[in-house]
């Protein structure tokens, strides 16, 4: 499984830290998008067994970032 810590927004890095305290302070999810493929992704927080990370809205069977299908 991939485990994707850095996105871009606006065309400029950001790490998955960042990412999720924008998202709490803005109240909505920024248009943030994937490194490799530039498809939309959003933040997840740790939990349970998962690190915090990033995951595509739709899954990119292109992408190597991407969640395999489970």
């Amino acid at each position: 499984m991939a485990t994707m810590t850095s996105c871009t927004l606006n065309g400029k890095p950001i790490d998955i830290d960042a990412a999720i305290d924008m998202k709490d302070s803005a109240g909505t999810t920024p248009d943030f998008r994937c490194n490799e493929c530039s498809k939309p992704v959003r933040p997840h927080r740790s939990g349970g067994h998962a690190s915090a990370h990033f995951e595509h809205l739709e899954r990119n069977p292109n992408c190597s970032q991407s969640h395999v299908a489970r």
